[in-house]
């Protein structure tokens, strides 16, 4: 008997400390918000939420962040206390706790989802700390008295002699605020949130999200799968109808780089992927008076191919030991622990909502190698790696990349690596790039020099547009000149692969990474250069992160000036400081933490004013060379009213500015022209026809060539680049 009841009381103890232990992984959530009466009261059910922990000190060290930095004085403490003194019709914000935390949601109106337009159908409302409503309201000579429901009536006459009115009512320690039009929405939100079975937006939420809604001054949230049932077939909507305008526009030669139908059809395949596959978006504003640090969080949908992606694996955590190779002066450092498990899948995720692009020219075998390759060379690679990214604005290509990255399996990553030539030249790679308006050539060529023991491979990738003596191909050059040279040696030794891309001299750049490499050696732990060092010190947790690194704005604008299709004044902008960041996967979540440092948004600030300024020059000195000079090149231009058909020529500056005068931002189309002869607005520019002599609309001949002739089917474009591909031996 004794041991029949011992026996019974072990069973019994277990089952309540399993019992307990189940009822503790419910309640985790609840427990982590139990004191949190703002979390409590926001819906579970939120399209979105902001919220803001003590106002004044949230702004007022926002004020002293954007001080000497923005390019106009702000003082953003003062504008949102007037935008609550102009809601609440009381500058004082008497009752009003500014020390307290505050937020504003949005769900969908009761009783009113799926119908009318989605923007009608949602409801915003304020929630603000009080600290007695019962004086805020009969305080308040612009309040009326609750009625039967509770809530009362702010109303403010505005300066057009209109009314503006507010909706208040009471919710727990919180007042409840929302636009006059929403009184039965405002009723039915306030019950649905104080009755007893009432969810929060803590249930939705994880305990990390949790914590960050009440640590953080400034939190903002986004329920992705809410929005995607909400805004989703509107947002598709729109996308087909951008596609259409894009197709017309290319039709009537008015554009001719890519294929807009394959390009929407990829964006709209991303947004379709995040829209199933994300659970919600955060981000956390932490303003500090020299810094701002923002965190972006991305949760996945359990159970998706997002969840599988953002998992931690063996690498998570690991002290990278290749940031010393990051550089002082780059426009951008990236030093990072690899993650294998995301990169597959992310490799594998972008592949296919890439062959989208590319159509039924790329078959489902081809895309299948593309991802097997890709398998390959980061399973050929070890734990870690770290990049920079500088700019040269005199040299074409105006930037040069070096990269440092463990080996793991040379033999593998040189196979990939000659895999990668009939793939880029006439696989699928080649076929997303065609698509894109781009034609790429490959070649590499192996142990091309050798220094200090180690052998050196090179590499040309030669990139260009598909249209000939187009501004697409104007700018392909000036991004990528005569071809991107690569050079790379693997240091056995070290089971380090060191690479140099681009740069005025690639051969000097691939020796110096080389005696990096080898000077390690005498001095293991290796001191960071200056700036990265800077930009570590800013971030909050570094050394847990799955990638650190530094984003440069100035220099990276140097670069944007040297490649834009008209000349423009070099930026020399002194700047030693970097936006840096850091981020870490696992749990099923991503986030990104970016410290922006007030100097060099200051500096950012500068270089916007100077490219302003110079960018206003450049046009009134243009203007003036238009209204000065003779006409030198001469437009077609012929009216398409049926009754008039006139023809005649434009100075293409005026033709342009004519153009910039009349565009409707709002449409894709060009302008009609007034037509001289019939008053009407039915010109548009047009060809001459150099064998018939015919004048004719630009793009008549749909689908073709916009200077192809619809009388004779002669197309002077056409015929160059025939004449072109003779010269050059290559054949139809």
């Amino acid at each position: 008997m004794f041991k029949s009841v011992n026996f019974k009381n072990a069973v019994m103890l277990m089952s309540l400390v399993m019992l307990a232990f189940a009822a503790g992984v419910r309640a985790e959530n609840s427990a982590e918000s139990g004191g949190d009466e703002l979390l409590r009261i926001t819906p579970a059910e939120s399209l979105f939420c902001v919220r803001v922990n003590n106002l004044d000190y949230a702004f007022g060290t926002m004020d002293q962040f954007l001080t000497g930095a923005a390019p106009i004085p702000m003082a953003t403490s003062m504008s949102v206390r007037m935008l609550l003194a102009g809601v609440l019709g009381d500058p004082a914000l008497s009752n009003v706790r500014t020390d307290g935390s505050f937020s504003i949601f949005a769900v969908t109106a009761p009783g009113q989802a799926g119908q009318g337009q989605p923007t009608q159908n949602i409801f915003v409302a304020g929630l603000l700390p009080v600290a007695d409503f019962q004086q805020l309201v009969s305080g308040n000579p612009n309040c009326g008295p609750p009625d039967a429901n509770g809530v009362s009536k702010i109303t403010i006459s505005g300066m057009t002699g209109t009314a503006k009115t507010t909706l208040i009512t009471k919710v727990g320690s919180y007042a409840m605020v929302s636009s006059g039009k929403n009184y039965d929405a405002l009723l039915a939100t306030a019950k649905s949130i104080t009755g007893s079975g009432a969810a929060g937006l803590a249930g939705d939420l994880d305990a990390d999200e949790i914590k960050k809604t009440a640590k953080e001054p400034l939190w903002a949230y986004g329920n992705v799968q809410l929005a995607s049932k909400v805004f989703g077939p509107m947002v598709f909507a729109q996308l087909e109808n951008i596609k259409t305008m894009m197709e017309k526009t290319k039709q009537s030669g008015q554009a001719s780089f890519a294929d807009p139908a394959a390009i929407m059809n990829m964006y709209a395949g991303i947004l379709e992927t995040l829209m199933k596959e994300t659970q919600f978006l955060s981000l956390t504003i932490k303003p500090k008076q020299n810094v701002c640090n923002l965190t972006m969080s991305i949760s996945a949908v359990a159970g998706t191919d997002m969840a599988n992606m953002f998992v931690a694996d063996a690498s998570t955590g690991r002290d990278n030991k290749l940031l010393a190779y990051l550089k002082d002066g780059a426009a951008m450092n990236l030093g990072c622990n690899l993650n294998k498990t995301f990169a597959n899948q992310f490799n594998s995720k972008g592949i296919d909502i890439l062959a989208t692009i590319a159509g039924e020219s790329t078959t489902p075998e081809e895309i299948a190698k593309v991802k097997t390759w890709l398998a390959d060379i980061t399973n050929a690679l070890g734990e870690s790696l770290a990049s920079s990214f500088s700019i040269d604005a005199k040299q074409k290509p105006p930037f040069a990349g070096e990269y440092v990255v463990v080996i793991k399996d040379e033999k593998s990553f040189n196979r990939a690596i000659e895999e990668a030539v009939p793939m880029v030249n006439t696989g699928a790679i080649a076929n997303f790039y065609k698509k894109m308006g781009m034609e790429m050539n490959y070649t590499i060529s192996r142990d091309v020099d050798l220094y200090k023991g180690v052998s050196i491979d090179s590499a040309k990738l030669v990139i260009k547009s598909t249209e000939p003596n187009s501004p697409e191909e104007q700018l392909i050059d000036a991004i990528y000149g005569p071809g991107l040279q690569y050079r790379w040696g693997i240091i056995r030794a070290d089971s380090l692969c060191v690479c140099a891309i681009g740069g005025d001299d690639v051969t000097s750049s691939i020796r110096t990474l080389i005696d990096k490499v080898k000077a390690a050696r005498q001095q293991p732990k290796q001191p960071l250069a200056d700036e990265i060092k800077a930009a570590l010190a800013l971030l909050a947790e570094p050394d847990k992160a799955d990638f650190v690194g530094t984003y440069n704005y100035i220099r990276l604008l140097s670069m944007v000036t040297a490649m834009a299709p008209t000349p423009m004044p070099e930026m020399d902008i002194p700047t030693k400081s970097n936006l840096a960041f850091a981020g870490k996967i696992g749990g099923g979540k991503m986030a990104l933490e970016v410290a922006l440092p007030k100097e060099h948004l200051a500096e950012l600030a500068t270089a916007l004013q100077m490219l302003q300024q110079q960018t206003r020059e450049r046009l009134q000195k243009r203007q003036e060379q238009l209204q000065s000079s003779k006409p030198s090149v001469m437009y077609w231009v012929k009216c398409t009213n049926a009754d008039c058909e006139h023809e005649w020529q434009m100075d293409r500056g005026d033709y342009f500015v004519y153009l910039k005068e009349h565009q409707d931002p709002a449409s894709m189309a060009l302008p009609a022209i007034v037509c001289p002869e019939c008053g009407k607005e039915s010109g548009f520019r047009a060809e001459k026809c150099n064998k018939c002599g015919l004048v004719f609309k630009r793009g008549s001949v749909p689908h073709d060539f916009a200077d192809k002739c619809p009388s004779c089917n002669f197309s002077e474009l056409e015929d160059r680049r025939r004449r072109a591909r003779e010269a050059a031996g290559q054949t139809e």
